[in-house]
């Protein structure tokens, strides 16, 4: 049986590399390289250049003076205090999350009439957390974490961020 999760898509492996570069402190491609190699991606360096340019991933400095590829969606969240660009998402939540509620390894979110698929779409780009998948309606949000932990974890975050909007 594989456990195969990504399809061999040009759309996937960028949303991968996407993912990737949010998640750690990547400041090479060949780093870049091993990491989705690794992930059971294999990618060629003049790809792997292509993929960063048609996702807009720059080279930015960090505060310790070394490089990292960074995206212009990407958020650097600190739950604790939001500021940037998290301080949109918080200011979203605030404006649109009624109820967040975990049942077993799934986050209920409840929106207006029309909101759930605008909060979904900006919590899912967040990188706020690791879900198995979002889907949206109209004003529910079911969100499947891989633990009932994590769901939980993921409505006090939401509920957290929704006070400080």
């Amino acid at each position: 049986m594989s456990t195969r999760t990504l399809p061999a898509s040009v759309a996937a492996r960028r949303a991968r590399i996407a993912a990737v570069v949010a998640e750690r402190a990547i400041s090479s491609q060949e780093e870049l390289g091993r990491v989705l190699a690794d992930e059971g991606i294999q990618v060629t360096q003049a790809t792997l250049s292509r993929d960063l340019d048609a996702i807009g991933a720059v080279k930015t400095s960090t505060a310790e003076g070394s490089t990292r590829y960074s995206v212009a969606d990407q958020q650097e969240w600190d739950t604790s205090l939001p500021s940037g660009g998290s301080s949109d998402v918080a200011r979203i939540v605030a404006e649109t999350l009624l109820r967040a509620e975990a049942a077993q390894n799934i986050a209920v979110l409840h929106t207006p009439p029309g909101a759930a698929q605008y909060l979904a779409g900006h919590v899912d780009r967040s990188g706020l957390f690791d879900a198995v998948g979002t889907v949206a309606g109209d004003d529910t949000i079911i969100i499947v974490m891989r633990t009932a932990k994590d769901a939980s974890a993921l409505c006090a975050t939401l509920l957290d961020l929704s006070e400080k909007g």
